[in-house]
């Protein structure tokens, strides 16, 4: 298996704020099982919102505003390393009926026990949470694509790693999984541990079909008061196709409605996490050493983009977006550039040139050049 040069090494600013990368990790620990869940202390518009993150927090917060290797990024040419798939060995179990899937305030996020394992760079990681932003973060080569989901690892040095997929909103007529409609939950039986995905999962089932949905906008309160009104629901983990609608989102994210309050979580069906294995190893990785997305935003963050995408039923998509709302950050500076925050402010006091139209974007500088800092104690 290839090896990356470089450390993955979280920087030493540390803050107990909220923070939807670093949720769950020794940066913000969650509360025990069944304990409640803490909501956000950032937001994405106003006085709250990106341009003040550093203000929110200093200086903890600090970076935000000058760190030169923020994330998220437009991924371009130039702005990062191709890496295959065969050198990143991922193997993710099979959740269990009953894990927790919680409404922070900042996102929605699915938590991760037992979590699987992340093998790069001579370096296990161990899977922590995956949560979605809407739209996504990361640019496609310009495009912004209709949501991003973050699956973030930690190490037993205290490294993070993030790997970053893709949402689309599949087209009408398309086959939706027949996980995307709940039933009525059943008296709980035992469930048999689930055998461990891994790098060479079987391809996937072909899905039974469902009815078409047309796009349709609810106010954040109707979702939930649908969602107080609708009973408790349950979904047999079935297979999606390969270019169809992913029946392991369409499971999570029909539970969505059960969380709209933020602070609010509930428990999930069985989930076949195979699928996105499966995915990632059709394709390969767009690796670049950034930063959390959300506050403090400490830099040494080796994220991989995956060059494939999943996709949801667009009714799914509007259930999403009425309990999360609008949870991206801006995109930053090219990773070593100057940060743009202080970009715009050195600019707008006539201290710094602006470059001339259609120069092309500085090369990113190898992996190898992230800086590195002593792992952080907990």
């Amino acid at each position: 298996m290839g090896r990356f040069s470089s450390a993955l090494v979280l920087a030493a600013s540390v803050t107990q704020v909220l923070s939807l990368c670093s949720h769950g990790t020794f940066l913000h620990p969650r509360a025990e099982e069944g304990g409640s869940v803490e909501v956000k202390t950032f937001g994405y518009t106003g006085e709250i919102g990106p341009l003040f993150w550093s203000a929110l927090e200093a200086p903890t917060n600090s970076i935000c505003s000058t760190g030169t290797r923020q994330s998220p990024i437009d991924m371009t040419a130039g702005s990062f390393n191709m890496v295959p798939a065969n050198d990143v060995e991922v193997s993710i179990p099979d959740f269990t009926e009953g894990t927790e899937f919680e409404n922070l305030g900042t996102t929605v996020e699915v938590v991760a026990k037992p979590g699987g394992t992340l093998k790069l760079g001579g370096k296990t990681f161990e899977l922590q949470q995956f949560h979605f932003h809407l739209p996504s973060e990361h640019l496609d080569n310009g495009t912004s694509r209709a949501m991003e989901m973050h699956m973030v690892w930690q190490s037993a040095e205290k490294e993070i790693a993030v790997i970053g997929t893709y949402i689309d909103v599949a087209r009408e007529g398309e086959t939706a999984p027949v996980a995307a409609t709940p039933v009525a939950a059943p008296v709980a039986a035992p469930v048999a541990e689930p055998a461990p995905a891994n790098i060479t999962a079987p391809v996937l089932a072909e899905p039974a079909p469902a009815a078409k949905s047309r796009f349709r906008r609810k106010s954040r309160m109707q979702a939930r008061e649908e969602a107080v009104a609708a009973p408790p629901a349950t979904v047999a983990p079935t297979a999606a196709p390969a270019n169809g609608p992913s029946t392991l989102l369409e499971t999570v994210f029909s539970l969505v409605g059960q969380i709209a309050t933020p602070g609010t979580v509930t428990k999930t069906p069985a989930l076949v996490l195979s699928e996105f294995v499966d995915l990632w190893r059709a394709g390969s990785f767009q690796g670049y050493s950034g930063s959390l997305t959300t506050p403090p935003c400490s830099e040494g963050v080796h994220w991989l983009v995956s060059t494939q995408t999943l996709r949801i039923m667009p009714s799914t998509f509007e259930r999403v977006r009425d309990v999360i709302g609008y949870n991206a950050r801006y995109t930053q500076n090219a990773p070593g550039k100057q940060n743009v925050l202080q970009l715009g402010a050195q600019r707008s006091l006539g201290l710094g040139a602006a470059p001339p139209a259609g120069a092309a974007p500085p090369a990113a500088e190898p992996v190898a050049a992230a800086p590195v800092a002593e792992p952080v104690a907990a």
